[in-house]
């Protein structure tokens, strides 16, 4: 059976409509029609009742099209094995993860394990922290990597890495918290983790302060290179700023009071899984170490 043919009438069953299957598949409209005709044909039934321009699936359409889908479901997956068995792939693993987690200790960690493991196929899902617990529940990705834990019962979240929160500024010389959030915006909403608590804290003391909600942290550290704020953000984030001095983080006792918390986020763990949780917590256990000294001398 054809699988481009298959495709086509999925295509055209879903929109009922020859010319707009046509411009989503970027082909002619005939060139649609003649498919369809060719499954027809090779089926020995109809498939589309045709009145006019509008098409709609016959009995037997309506029978065949949950069919079609798993056909196209199982070739894809199994041309994604074959091709990742003629790259050397013997194994899977998939992960869903936060943004922040995928621009900050990630990637070095991904590298050593990768290193290791060349054998295992990786692919990473950059998804939002609220969403990762739906997409290991529903087996979509092997495990998470999220901010908040996940609220699906079928699945378990786990802490495996803590960081501190830093006030973060454009760089004013002998600023403290206090200037600080009295003369710039206050941007929040930027991490799904610790805001609630921090912004509860720091309206006791500042009762006043003007915030901005910006979505994501990467958009937050430029609009603060270009003054338009402050906020308190998880250290990692800003350390190549930091270097390339294109911020300061400044001393806050609200900071003092939150962490930005990673959750590895479970259902059936597979031999893969374990392999990269054990990678993740030696991780932890080194970041947690540097982390320490790092405070010590500040």
């Amino acid at each position: 059976m054809n699988i481009n043919c298959l495709k086509k009438f999925i295509t055209a069953a879903e929109t009922e409509n020859f010319r707009q299957a046509s411009e989503v598949l970027y082909i002619t409209q005939p060139a649609v029609t003649k498919h369809i005709h060719r499954l027809e044909d090779e089926l020995d039934i109809q498939l589309f009742e045709r009145t006019g321009k509008s098409v709609k699936l016959t009995q037997a359409g309506l029978f065949f099209l949950p069919r079609a889908k798993e056909i196209i479901d199982s070739f894809d997956r199994n041309m994604e094995d074959f091709n990742a068995w003629k790259q050397g792939y013997t194994q899977k693993l998939s992960i869903a993860c936060a943004p922040q987690i995928a621009s900050s200790f990630l990637p070095p960690l991904l590298h050593r394990f990768i290193s290791q493991f060349p054998h295992i196929d990786v692919h990473v899902d950059i998804a939002k922290s609220y969403d990762i617990g739906e997409k290991v529940s529903s087996g979509i990705v092997d495990i998470g990597l999220a901010r908040t834990p996940s609220a699906y019962k079928n699945t378990t979240s786990l802490i495996v890495y803590e960081e501190p929160v830093v006030l973060t500024g454009p760089i004013v010389k002998m600023a403290d918290e206090a200037f600080l959030l009295a003369n710039y915006r206050l941007l929040t909403n930027n991490h799904p983790g610790y805001w609630e608590a921090l912004l509860k804290e720091l309206k006791k003391e500042s009762p006043h302060i003007k915030t901005m909600t910006v979505s994501q942290i990467e958009v937050t550290k430029r609009f603060i290179e270009a003054g338009l704020g402050v906020s308190y953000l998880p250290k990692s984030m800003v350390q190549e700023e930091l270097l390339a001095g294109k911020l300061s983080i400044y001393p806050s006792a609200a900071a003092k009071k939150q962490m930005s918390i990673t959750y590895l986020i479970e259902k059936v763990v597979t031999d893969e899984a374990k392999l990269f949780k054990h990678f993740l917590l030696q991780h932890d256990e080194k970041e947690s170490s540097i982390l320490n000294k790092k405070g010590k001398a500040d």
